[in-house]
């Protein structure tokens, strides 16, 4: 066998079926994972923030979110004809961006259990921030549910998760989509009763949507569902939060947005007891996660409707 020949056909063979070389993915896979590991327009579920340990958050969130979803809604039924999507393959083993919810997946086929998943990781494109996106319909029902627990066990669930803020819709940054997604949002919160309200803007790797503008509309907007509709900075009923991460906004409309210490797991643990309740546990054992929180929310400012200081 002549030597060239010798050479061609070890190159052909050292690649893998795809004509690609053994180790490296092909383009196609690698953007087809990649999409459907993004928060996008349409989505909903939770934002969650962290303080650095990003692997134990996710796993702690899924644990919580499981939880209350199996209480409120009942368990996910088996169902093992159902496979992983097609454009959710997971990723090598040995890399650390390995996304949790994959890990958990092997973990459940590994044991002869597969169940419709509930939740999943996207990347939101901030660092200490993640999407947990989800497919019931009522993420904010989800959320409430847990920090009214946390407030009356007053015993913490996570120590790596700061706030959980449930979103019931995502949308482009700009603000028409902005406008027109709280738009649809609005009609069951503030069409058929009065309600007070705040709007809670805060933006990250985003400087370019006018904070203003968009307080300004949206004040306008809540107020044309019903001429009783009040804003009220210090005790809102609901709160319009406006989360502003890169060329995405995730919009939700939260109740007892205050009491619940801004969806802080770790400080409705640690607030002040009611005053009916007897001595003053505020002053016990603080949460170490209560430092670093300040560094996360630093990147974010409540900003209130100029209406409201009329």
């Amino acid at each position: 066998m002549s030597e060239p020949k010798k050479m061609r056909m070890d190159s052909v063979a050292g690649k893998g079926n795809n004509g690609q070389r053994k180790g490296k993915p092909g383009k196609r896979n690698y953007y087809n994972k990649s999409t459907a590991r993004f928060m996008q327009p349409g989505q909903r579920g939770f934002l969650v923030t962290c303080n650095g340990r990003l692997h134990d958050c996710i796993r702690d969130s899924y644990r919580i979110l499981n939880e209350y979803a199996d209480l409120l809604y009942g368990a996910v039924p088996s169902a093992n004809e159902a496979e992983p999507a097609a454009n959710e393959k997971p990723v090598d083993d040995e890399s650390e961006e390995e996304d949790i919810s994959v890990t958990l997946q092997k973990e459940a086929a590994a044991a002869g259990i597969k169940k419709p998943m509930r939740f999943q990781n996207v990347d939101s494109g901030a660092t200490n921030c993640l999407f947990i996106r989800t497919t019931l319909k009522e993420p904010t029902t989800l959320a409430h549910k847990v920090l009214q627990d946390l407030s009356t066990t007053r015993k913490a669930k996570s120590r790596f998760i700061l706030r959980m803020v449930p979103i019931e819709a995502v949308c482009r940054a700009n603000l028409k989509d902005i406008i027109d997604t709280v738009g649809s949002l609005s009609d069951r919160h503030f069409l058929k009763e009065p309600k007070t309200y705040a709007i809670i803007y805060n933006h990250r790797l985003n400087n370019e949507l006018p904070r203003d503008d968009v307080i300004r509309e949206l004040a306008d907007l809540i107020s044309s569902k019903n001429a009783g509709n009040k804003a009220n900075l210090k005790n809102p009923e609901l709160a319009v939060i406006v989360e502003v991460i890169k060329g995405l906004c995730c919009i939700g409309i939260v109740p007892e947005y205050y009491a619940m210490r801004k969806y802080n797991l770790a400080e409705v643990v640690a607030q002040q007891p009611p005053p009916v309740a007897k001595g003053d546990s505020a002053t016990d054992e603080k949460p170490a996660d209560e430092k670093p929180k300040e560094v996360v929310e630093e990147q974010a400012t409540t900003i209130a409707p100029e209406k409201a200081q009329e």
